[in-house]
């Protein structure tokens, strides 16, 4: 399915290894060869005309400074849901509980779909008595932490997006602004924002008009942060209701982090 730039760029963290819950990594880059050009010798030319010999002086080749190495801290990867501290063995675990924990129904999803060693997608699917069949949204997972625990990590929908502010992003803890591209049961879409792990914790929520009937229109929005603490981890999440109380309607999720 085709996913928002904003998605895209959590598709980018698909790929990497470093961890969201303390195991950060670098990424060195080396550092240039050092090249130096030996000082050529050049022998002495002695004249023929009875003159006393002449020494032509040899002058050494430059030699190039090295080049320091420098180090690019790597991108952290921030998960969604669960908690830092709850380990799940499987992705089907992390993504049932994740559907339960933020929208109260019973998860309906396709097969897991491996990416690289360590990560891979999974859609999240109507219920049965739904009358649309398509895909509400594709559930981006990753192993994370000491413990290679399974983690939502994101999720994208072309129906409901983020655009801004981008996944990974640090934010003040005060008010945000929130972006994108949305449709819902008659035009009204909802953006919320809770802390990681914790769909209850919630530090607020606006209902916004967007699209109807499957048309997409831009909304934008203000959620207030005021709660959260420098270094939290926190969800903003928007999704388009659909009329029925055991569908999640199409969303999108993506993690910030309070600025310290």
């Amino acid at each position: 399915m085709n996913i928002t730039r904003t998605l895209l760029s959590v598709a980018a963290l698909l790929l990497m290894p470093a961890c969201g819950n303390g195991d950060d990594t670098s990424t060195t880059v080396p550092a240039a060869s050092t090249s130096t050009n030996t000082p050529s010798s050049v022998a002495p030319t002695t004249a023929t005309t009875g003159a006393p010999a002449t020494t032509t002086p040899t002058t050494p080749a430059s030699t190039t400074a090295p080049t320091t190495a420098t180090t690019t801290p790597a991108a952290t990867t921030v998960a969604v849901w669960p908690a830092a501290d709850v380990v799940l063995s499987t992705p089907e675990a992390a993504a049932e509980g994740f559907v339960r924990d933020v929208f109260g129904v019973e998860p309906v999803l396709g097969e897991f779909l491996q990416g690289d060693s360590r990560s891979g997608e999974i859609e999240v699917l109507p219920p049965l008595e739904a009358s649309g069949g398509a895909p509400r949204s594709v559930l981006f997972l990753r192993q994370l932490g000491a413990a290679d625990g399974w983690f939502v990590i994101g999720a994208g929908s072309d129906a409901d997006s983020i655009t801004a502010p981008e996944t990974g992003t640090a934010v003040p803890a005060g008010p945000l602004t929130v972006e994108g591209q949305g449709t819902g049961f008659e035009a009204t879409i909802v953006v919320r924002a809770f802390l990681a792990g914790d769909a209850s914790n919630e530090l607020d929520r606006q209902v916004v008009m967007a699209g109807n009937f499957g048309e997409t229109a831009p909304y934008s929005t203000t959620l207030d942060l005021s709660g959260a603490d420098a270094g939290d981890v926190v969800v903003l999440l928007v999704s388009g209701g659909v009329g029925l109380e055991t569908d999640t309607g199409d969303f999108s999720a993506i993690a910030v982090v309070i600025a310290s």
